[in-house]
């Protein structure tokens, strides 16, 4: 793909790009018994779009579904939501992603059927809305099969070309993405291009193993990651740039339902950078808004305003946190 000689007009606070999907969900019960499912749009593109829409923001989402009436529901759950889904890629050889899932008590049971997420080709549309963005999110989903491997490389890559601030969620599940030493490969290949990467401590342990957080953050780091930020549960989440890591403490919530919690809490970390507060503070909001989430049932929590999530769970303005 030709890069572009003139970056365009920052239009979109931020644009996501990766997997938009049906999960079709059934509570109090195992997925072999399972009887009754609830349909729910999931991804973390899609969901990080909706939450960030929710916050006040204008977002962009970048996704491939199948020309099926489950990708026109996932098409119209975004546009309901006011994230921009003009890029949405249908495809008409693979069927919408869906994920099958039963939860009974805090054990959840989940089977994906891997279809049309993948299928994500890049196009100049795709790249000219991405650099007309703040931030642009890669999510580490799509990363384990060409082309859409490849798409978010360039997407990234390019972004970065025109000062985008560029963020990779270097997800890696062992029984999604099976081949580990293709998983670190691709990894290292694909953050060169990305200013954060957001993994979760169970992300790390996947990838490299059981160790400590400062060996996870030290992996990371050698692999080329400039900074690090990879959330902890109820351990908070650890910020390094390869020299000084802050702990930034977890906000205290019952867990009622933990389905689209990080995704959630990159909103709020996007939403606050976006709005000018350093690294460390920006993390501390987007706990906020997680524990938010994580306090209420479904995946797809309506958020008040972010004033009104400062208020309530950390008692100050957004302005002081």
């Amino acid at each position: 793909m030709n890069d572009f000689k003139v970056p365009p007009t920052v239009i979109y606070d931020l644009t996501t790009v990766g997997d938009a999907y049906v999960e079709l969900r059934a509570e109090d019960t195992t997925l072999p018994e399972a009887k009754d499912f609830e349909r729910r749009i999931a991804g973390s593109a899609a969901l990080i779009g909706i939450y960030y829409s929710m916050l006040g923001g204008k977002v962009n989402c970048i996704a491939s579904v199948g020309a099926d009436a489950l990708g026109t529901y996932v098409q119209n759950i975004l546009r309901q939501y006011k994230v921009n889904a003009t890029s949405m890629q249908f495809s008409r050889d693979h069927p919408t992603t869906l994920l099958f899932s039963a939860r009974q008590g805090r054990i959840v049971q989940s089977t994906f059927y891997r279809l049309a997420d993948w299928q994500l080709h890049n196009t100049k549309d795709h790249v000219t809305l991405a650099q007309s963005s703040h931030i642009v999110h890669g999510s580490g989903f799509c990363l384990w099969k060409h082309p859409g491997r490849h798409s978010i490389f360039e997407i990234l890559r390019l972004s970065k070309k025109y000062e985008s601030m560029t963020v990779l969620q270097p997800s890696y599940e062992p029984s999604i993405w099976r081949n580990r030493n293709d998983a670190q490969t691709t990894i290292k290949k694909t953050l060169q291009f990305a200013d954060i990467i957001t993994p979760t401590i169970d992300d790390a342990e996947h990838l490299f193993g059981k160790a400590s957080r400062e060996d996870h953050l030290k992996n990371y780091h050698e692999m080329g990651a400039k900074t690090v930020i990879m959330t902890m549960g109820k351990q908070g989440a650890l910020v390094s740039d390869g020299s000084k890591v802050v702990r930034v403490p977890a906000v205290e919530m019952e867990v009622v339902d933990p389905a689209g919690v990080h995704d959630a809490w990159h909103a709020g970390l996007y939403y606050a950078m976006n709005n000018g507060k350093p690294l460390a503070n920006a993390t501390y909001f987007a706990n906020a808004v997680a524990a938010y989430v994580l306090g209420q049932q479904g995946s797809l929590v309506p958020l008040p305003a972010p004033g009104e999530i400062t208020q309530s769970l950390l008692d100050k303005a957004f302005e002081d946190v």
